[in-house]
């Protein structure tokens, strides 16, 4: 959760910019159907793909693709579950590797929809943990030390969110809606019990885990995205002015849009 947090808060950073670097020369035309803007949009967003490799340090966005963490601590519980532990030189891949499926802007409603394919997001890193579950029956206490894998494969995040003007002039995020879609996951953890009976268990646990979660949760995942996302993201463009956002966009100038990453 951590890092979907962070990733939907660096795309939507990003496309505030755009949007309100490029909203002066497009509010005069509205024809139906996809836009020049629109088109523009989806251009800038490839951008951002390529620039994921280097990231943008005076924004405070760090290398995406592929997002590395030299150690990353978690602790994290369920109803009939627990897991405590630790990862590291943790490397996700598969983060600038998106289809954009839709991306537009409605002009009346101030509006960005955005449909967003992942292929594959592929996690791996050395681990240490100790948990408890109940899920297959008695409750029971587990360790493990080894090598963490889990690919998300066909991963859809589509939604929309609305733009106003606050009180400071700066702006505010209204409605935002985002859902998730998995096509399904593959979990290929070792050193589960030092046991490769007791790790393919595991894996098939973290796998149903993850399908429940999306299927059965789906609101709740999206509520969480939202409480996640949506007031830090206030909280930064509180007061934020054009000087400022402009000044955060990455080289760009001009509204020409780089084919390579600025590193």
């Amino acid at each position: 959760m951590f890092k979907l947090r962070h990733l939907f808060l660096i795309y939507t950073v990003i496309l505030l910019i755009f949007l309100n670097t490029c909203q002066a020369n497009e509010e005069s035309r509205q024809p139906e159907g996809r836009t020049k803007f629109d088109d523009d949009l989806r251009d800038f967003m490839e951008f951002v793909k390529l620039q994921m490799k280097c990231g943008y340090e005076p924004a405070g966005i760090p290398t995406l693709a592929p997002y590395e963490e030299d150690f990353k601590e978690f602790n994290i519980a369920g109803n009939t579950w627990s897991l405590k532990g630790n990862l590291s030189n943790l490397i996700i891949t598969g983060l600038n590797e998106f289809d954009i499926v839709d991306l537009n802007w409605n002009n009346v409603l101030q509006k960005i929809t955005f449909d967003f394919k992942f292929p594959s997001i592929l996690a791996k890193s050395s681990y240490k943990l100790n948990g408890i579950t109940g899920v297959f029956g008695p409750i029971i206490g587990f360790h493990g030390d080894g090598l963490f894998q889990l690919e998300l494969m066909n991963l859809r995040a589509h939604g929309s969110f609305k733009l106003r003007p606050n009180l400071t002039g700066g702006l505010t995020i209204w409605s935002f809606k985002v859902k998730l879609d998995l096509e399904t996951s593959k979990s290929k953890t070792t050193g589960i019990m030092d046991s490769v009976i007791y790790s393919k268990f595991f894996n098939s646990w973290i796998e149903e885990f993850i399908r429940l979660t999306f299927e059965d949760n789906g609101e709740a995942v999206s509520d969480a995205l939202e409480y996640l996302v949506v007031p830090p993201l206030n909280k930064a463009l509180k007061n934020v002015s054009m000087i400022e956002l402009v000044a955060l966009i990455m080289g760009l100038a001009q509204d020409v849009i780089p084919s390579e990453a600025i590193c």
